[in-house]
């Protein structure tokens, strides 16, 4: 218990920064030329398969691909998107009406080979556009192992982890995944540095727990990657992960009881352990803001307002990834270029999700902050609890 006792505690806002002045003024440059970054262009990543006549025909049809979307009801979770074809498949994954990365034909098509089996597919198939996969439609209920960060399917004889609550993940999510809480005090210390680089830093001991898939069902009755608890919500108690033990390719966790504080604007951030830094630190900005505009007073916002600001701070922090991001991400090699694609996959995700709340909120929240900058946004919002216009 000792040993994880910055869950318990919390960090020290007041003291938690000791970096110069001079550091500081790094972290606002780079967050002013991410945004310059973002206002210049934006960026799609498309990987296709070269395509002969017939088959460029046949893509037409991926256009039409019939996805299911669902709306949170609350401001207390990020909804994770499930595609009907796969149930419980990837939270990481968002769509819209126009573009999709999955994407179904159920045409006859003797020239795709698919990527799991390596046979000829001749009945339903999907192709991952952004990771470049095809896939026979029946691998979505065969059990074929998928990855449940970047949605690859596993081929080969790629060794796939298993995690306690029955997800799995690839080596390249493996690599920087969050796994305890001494993977996530690094990456809570540096989305605080990413608040106070907006003048927006965080002076209030909130409890970060993290929590494995059904210990979230449990609370929320539903499958989300992060919530907020607010001081409302009834709750006395979370059972999160303490410690991981990786046991050849299958995860065990060792778990303990966190007794909430009553009475408190917020009484804990819960995040789902197991995926990699990028979306676990997406998420952790995205419940932070939700934090912050608790603590600062903020009531009564349409749940637009609310998750759409929310996804523009986790939006935010992965530009910010490309200017401050760790050793990971740097350099020439496989893995690193994994995760600056990884990077991209989401942000795609939260720019093109469909969704009211989550898809149409943020894309009014960024319209606004690019428009009008974040802090008179938030004073706007403020006044008015509305978008400036």
């Amino acid at each position: 218990m000792l040993a994880n006792r910055f869950l318990v505690e919390g960090p020290s806002y007041q003291d938690q920064f000791s970096e110069d002045e001079d550091e500081d003024e790094d972290v606002v440059r780079a967050i002013e030329l991410s945004l310059q970054e973002s206002e210049e262009k934006e960026t799609y990543i498309d990987l296709e398969f070269p395509l002969n006549d017939e088959v460029g025909k046949l893509a037409q049809v991926l256009e039409e691909s019939t996805l299911s979307s669902a709306d949170l009801s609350s401001t207390e979770g990020s909804e994770l998107k499930w595609w009907k074809l796969f149930k419980e498949f990837n939270p990481s994954v968002h769509t819209s009406k126009e573009t999709s990365w999955w994407r179904k034909s159920s045409k006859r098509c003797n020239t795709l080979v698919c990527d799991v089996c390596e046979e000829q597919i001749c009945s339903e198939w999907l192709r991952c556009t952004y990771w470049g996969q095809t896939v026979c439609k029946k691998h979505t209920s065969d059990r074929t192992p998928y990855c449940c960060a970047c949605s690859r399917f596993k081929i080969g004889d790629i060794k796939y982890i298993t995690l306690s609550d029955g997800r799995q993940l690839c080596p390249d999510c493996r690599y920087t995944a969050v796994m305890d809480p001494e993977d996530c005090k690094p990456l809570l210390d540096e989305v605080h540095r990413f608040f106070k680089g907006l003048n927006m830093k965080i002076r209030y001991y909130i409890p970060i727990l993290l929590v494995d898939q059904e210990e979230m069902i449990r609370i929320h009755k539903k499958n989300i990657l992060g919530s907020t608890i607010y001081e409302k919500f009834e709750l006395d108690a979370v059972t999160y992960v303490s410690r991981s033990i990786q046991r050849g390719e299958n995860v065990e966790v060792v778990k303990e009881v966190e007794h909430l504080p009553p009475g408190r604007k917020v009484r804990s951030v819960l995040l789902l352990y197991g995926f990699p830094k990028l979306a676990i630190g997406s998420t952790l900005a995205h419940e932070m803001m939700h934090a912050w505009m608790r603590v600062q007073g903020y009531r009564g916002l349409s749940l637009n307002i609310a998750e759409g600001l929310s996804q523009v701070m986790a939006h935010k922090w992965l530009e910010w990834q490309s200017f401050t991001g760790d050793h990971y991400m740097k350099g020439t090699s496989e893995k690193a270029q994994f995760l600056r694609n990884l990077k991209e996959f989401m942000k795609d995700g939260i720019e093109k999700r469909y969704s009211e709340a989550y898809g149409h909120g943020f894309r009014e929240a960024k319209w606004a902050v690019e428009r009008y900058g974040l802090r008179y946004t938030l004073e706007h919002i403020a006044r008015t609890r509305k978008l400036p216009e």
